[in-house]
């Protein structure tokens, strides 16, 4: 989907703001964005444009990709003309899944939408142990799908294995008792694992951070 079309879908589902124009709801958004593709006026879809889009976007630069999208705008006319009736209304809850599988939970508060739920907790870190089960279980969880696009298949495979027997080292090592030296101040930690191997923390004002890991 072209960013114009998907712009004027989002228009038309209530969930962009307008330029200071005097369009007070979503409805009448959604209504001067169509009649603005009716009379192909870019002008004037260009003023509908919330000011944060605006500044990324130059009115010759709205233009030309309008000139250059002339399917895309046919395309998103016919989808405002054909949006069902429960879809008229703007939406002011609803769900969206997202492609590492979160599943947020939003509602509308005002002109801003918020997420209510879904969101990834706060990871403990209170601890240094607690702030190394956390660096591991974010590794775990850590999509490497972008990787094969960019490295050999045979580099791939070398890394993911590196990486799951460094952290199978580092839980089994943390599992031991006294395995976290501390420094005197109780301000530094280490933990060595599988040959020579450590991982540096140092607290901070927030909690333990890794500073090193080699």
């Amino acid at each position: 989907m072209s960013p114009l079309r998907a712009t004027v879908l989002a228009l038309a589902l209530g969930l962009s703001a307008c330029a200071s124009r005097g369009i007070r709801s979503p409805e009448a958004l959604r209504e001067a964005y169509a009649d603005a593709l009716r009379r192909d006026d870019p002008d004037a879809a260009y003023a509908l444009l919330a000011p944060e889009v605006q500044a990324t976007l130059s009115p010759e630069q709205f233009r030309e990709r309008w000139a250059e999208q002339a399917a895309d705008r046919q395309a998103a006319a016919a989808d405002l003309e054909a949006l069902p009736t429960e879809l008229e209304a703007p939406l002011r809850r609803g769900t969206t899944v997202h492609q590492n599988g979160a599943v947020l939970e939003w509602t509308a508060s005002g002109d801003d939408y918020l997420v209510t739920s879904g969101l990834p907790g706060l990871p403990d870190i209170s601890t240094p142990k607690q702030a190394i089960r956390a660096f591991v279980a974010a590794i775990r969880a850590a999509d490497f799908a972008a990787l094969e696009g960019l490295v050999s298949e045979e580099l791939r495979a070398r890394m993911s294995d590196e990486w799951e027997a460094r952290i199978d080292a580092i839980e089994a090592r943390l599992e031991e008792p006294g395995a976290i030296e501390l420094s005197a101040d109780n301000q530094q930690a280490l933990l060595r694992y599988d040959k020579g191997r450590a991982i540096a923390l140092v607290q901070s004002p927030q909690g333990w951070k890794i500073t090193s890991l080699q």
